[in-house]
Parts: structure tokens; C-alpha cells; sequence
């Protein structure tokens, strides 16, 4: 049976995802130990033991501290997934805008700051901002982006197969304020999420040991506790339409794969399941 890994990512997906997580991780430790660096430089007299006087720590610090913050923002913007190449470029031009304005700072200061020699304080910082500024603005639509992919606000599509038929079936959703997913519209109507799929919000007992389901129009009760039947009487576990062995004994019980991963599916009314958890341990009926 295929992985999920393999299903999702392909064969060589699982392999590649740990390379750009080790590279992420690394770039936002070293951003992190840059700017760590930077604010002792500027707070405290570490560096006056290597003979580094007030300006050049304050130089230290600015460096430091401007190469470590962009950093970061690309550490983090490398571990999240299937990022666009346009957001990737935007990326890599913001960060070289930022790395350009520590350039002009370490020209700049103090020669050149705030009052001396060519007066280079505004432009450095106003260059060192767009930079930053562009390199966060594509952490957040990173971030918008992985969010939207994983709880969609629109439309969900979901390809259902079923005896070599494939259905495709849409589901409306809404969200409140976008699909960030921070606000969430409640139930329209009063109406109350079911957890099988049915007309009724009552609770599901548990299905495991239940072989058959008996529907009566009448029953009468004897005082030796044995019950007689009078109606219809309905066989849901026969050979040839077994039960699932586990999650669920409906006939109509499937599994529907989503941009969020399994879900639980009701087939009789096309609709998912959104109140039940997927089971690991669920084998098919069909």
C-alpha cells in the first residue's frame, strides 16, 4: 500500500523536506546568535576588552543585528512549504536590500552619522527598511498562503472513488474574516453539526461488536427478557456488503482525500464529516 508520504510529496519529498528544514532552522539560530551579539555590542562593554571603543561596538552591534534580523525571516520562510518561486524571488531581493543597507552602515557610521561628513543616515536606514520590510511582507504571505492550504475558506473539492468511479463532489464553507482562520462563522439558522452525516444531532454510540442493525414497527417485550419482532427486519453486515472493521458501521462510510488530508465522508448525503476524527486504524468495506 502506497504512504502517505509517497501519495502527498512523491517518493523523493520525504527526503528533500529535512534539507530545507536543517537549512531553516540554521539560518534562524545564526540570525538569532547574530542579533544576541548585537544588543551585547550595544548595551554592555563586552567587546572594550579587544580594544573595540563605544563607536566601533555600536558599529558591531548595527552589523550584527541588521544581518540577524533578515536571517531569521528567511529562516523561517525556508521551513515552510511549496512557497511560490515569485514569493521565493521577492525573498531573496528584500534580504539582498537589507544585506545592501548593512554595507551603507558600515561605510556610513560614523564617519557619515546623523550630522558628519555626507549625512548618510537616511538613506542607509530607509534602504535597510525597504529591504526588511519586503523580506517580512513574504514571511506573511508564506504563512497566509501554508494557513489557506491546510483550512481552505472557499470551496473544498473532493475527489471521491468508489468501485472505479470517480465523483467529485464540492463543499461550501465559510469563514468570517478570510481564511487566516482567526474568526469563524458560527451555524446559520440554529442548525447543529451531525456527526454521521444524518438529520439528527443525537450521539453515536460506539460501533465496535455491533454485526447487525434491526429496524421493527412493532416490539413487544416478555418477562423472561427476550424481545419479539414483528416488522422488517434488515441485515447490514452480509458477505457481501460487509461492515468496516473499524470507524464506523455504515455502508456509506468512506474516506475522502482533501487538501487538509483524510476525511471522513458521507456518500448517501455528499457531504463530509466535519465533527469526526479521521481513524488510523479504518479499512475500507469495499
Amino acid at each position: 500500500m502506497t504512504s502517505l508520504g509517497e501519495t502527498y510529496q512523491g517518493r523523493d519529498g520525504v527526503k528533500k523536506r529535512p534539507r530545507r528544514l536543517y537549512l531553516g532552522v540554521g539560518l534562524f539560530l545564526a540570525g538569532s546568535l547574530l542579533v544576541i551579539v548585537g544588543i551585547l555590542a550595544a548595551t554592555t562593554t563586552a567587546f572594550a576588552g579587544a580594544g573595540v571603543g563605544q563607536y566601533g561596538s555600536y558599529k558591531i552591534a548595527g552589523i550584527t543585528a541588521g544581518l540577524g534580523i533578515p536571517a531569521v525571516f528567511v529562516g523561517i520562510f525556508t521551513v515552510l512549504p511549496a512557497t511560490s518561486k515569485q514569493v521565493r524571488a521577492a525573498v531573496a531581493i528584500g534580504s539582498s536590500i537589507s544585506v545592501l543597507g548593512v554595507a551603507m552602515f558600515w561605510y556610513a557610521y560614523p564617519q557619515h552619522w546623523r550630522g558628519f561628513g555626507q549625512n548618510l543616515t537616511l538613506p542607509v536606514v530607509a534602504v535597510y527598511f525597504v529591504g526588511l520590510i519586503t523580506t517580512f511582507c513574504c514571511l506573511f504571505v508564506a504563512v497566509v498562503n501554508f494557513k489557506t492550504r491546510n483550512d481552505p475558506g472557499g470551496t473544498v473539492t473532493m475527489e471521491v472513488t468508489r468501485k472505479g468511479e470517480t465523483k467529485i463532489v464540492e463543499v461550501e464553507r465559510k469563514s468570517g474574516f478570510g481564511s487566516v482562520g482567526i474568526f469563524g462563522d458560527p451555524p446559520e439558522d440554529g442548525m447543529d453539526a451531525v456527526s454521521d452525516g444524518g438529520a439528527t444531532t443525537d450521539d453515536i454510540s460506539s460501533p465496535m461488536g455491533s454485526e447487525q442493525t434491526q429496524t421493527a414497527d412493532d416490539a413487544t417485550a416478555t418477562t423472561a427478557g427476550t424481545t419479539t419482532i414483528t416488522g422488517t427486519t434488515t441485515n447490514s453486515a452480509s458477505p457481501a456488503n460487509p461492515t468496516d472493521a473499524y470507524c464506523g458501521n455504515c455502508t456509506h462510510f468512506d474516506y475522502v482525500r482533501t487538501d487538509s488530508g483524510m476525511t471522513p465522508y458521507c456518500g448517501l448525503h455528499d457531504q463530509r464529516m466535519t465533527d469526526m476524527d479521521a481513524c488510523e486504524q479504518w479499512q475500507s468495506n469495499r
